[in-house]
């Protein structure tokens, strides 16, 4: 199950970043569905494991459009909640020779409290995973942690936005998935080494084209990327959520560490060779 955020991604891609005070003339300006947990759910049920959806939208035409899509993508959305009078989630994405820059402005994601999460225990317990990262409140990301090591059913959060974690929720973590620039607002001033040494088979830090790294707790491990050449990249914007996606994923399905990490970067590098964070998500066969 993930819990977490949906958006609507309005991208603009250009040659040129404004600076401030600055107009340029974009090349292009398309919309697709985003969100993190949206992006995460859909890339798990392409990877091949029953996904469920615990999340928010608004009242409006995005959030009905959003829940058809998930529907459309084949994950379960029982769950899903419509917050009355309410604007859904959206980002508004910057793209510039396929890195971008991205405004969240959460809306409908932060009305997803604990108390709307309460009624979904029984269902939660049932789980192989929870899947969570930091596009909802906090408070509940700290109930779904709490309520997730008391059920015995492994979380796995994704600290994108970063936040820095008591090391209480730290521990009580199964899988800690930051990227290279969340591993250090999230640590800051601390060795990557030492740090993932703290937290073996927990920790897997995200390097970009350079694969993830985690700690077996003997080593450090660093599993490489898939090498893509820089004429094919396209859009980086959710080579993360594909990760984390396919990650959760194979671990479900009883994978071994490397093993998930490889079926992730794997899926990672063919998700930056198309526009969109969902469209770019690859499906179970294209990586056979």
């Amino acid at each position: 199950m993930v819990i977490g955020s949906m958006s609507t991604d309005f991208v603009v891609t250009s040659e040129i970043i404004p600076a401030e005070g600055e107009t340029v003339i974009g090349e292009s300006f398309k919309t697709f569905f985003g969100g993190k947990g949206a992006n995460q759910a859909i890339a798990s049920c392409r990877a091949g494991v029953e996904t469920f959806m615990l999340g928010a939208v608004g009242d409006d035409v995005f959030g009905q459009k959003i829940i058809q899509n998930l529907n459309d993508q084949g994950v379960n959305t029982e769950m899903m909640q419509v917050i009355e009078n309410m604007e859904s989630g959206s980002a508004h994405i910057q793209i510039k020779d396929g890195d971008n820059r991205i405004i969240v402005v959460p809306s409908s994601n932060y009305e997803l409290s604990s108390e709307r999460i309460k009624p979904y225990l029984d269902a939660m317990e049932k789980m192989d995973m929870l899947v969570l990262q930091n596009e909802i409140p906090y408070e509940t990301i700290q109930f779904v942690i709490k309520k997730g090591a008391e059920m015995n059913v492994p979380v796995l959060l994704n600290p994108a936005p970063a936040l820095t974690l008591t090391q209480t929720e730290i521990e009580k973590v199964d899988y800690l998935t930051p990227n290279d620039k969340e591993f250090a607002i999230m640590f800051p001033e601390q060795d990557l080494e030492t740090v993932l040494a703290k937290y073996p088979n927990k920790l897997i830090v995200t390097l970009g084209d350079e694969g993830a790294i985690y700690h077996d707790g003997a080593k450090i491990v660093q599993i490489p990327a898939r090498k893509v050449s820089s004429e094919k990249v396209v859009d980086t914007t959710g080579a993360g959520d594909t990760f984390n996606g396919y990650f959760a994923a194979a671990i479900v399905e009883g994978h071994s560490m490397i093993e998930a990490i490889q079926f992730a970067n794997h899926a990672a590098s063919l998700s930056i060779q198309a526009h969109g964070a969902q469209q770019g998500i690859p499906k179970r066969k294209d990586l056979e």
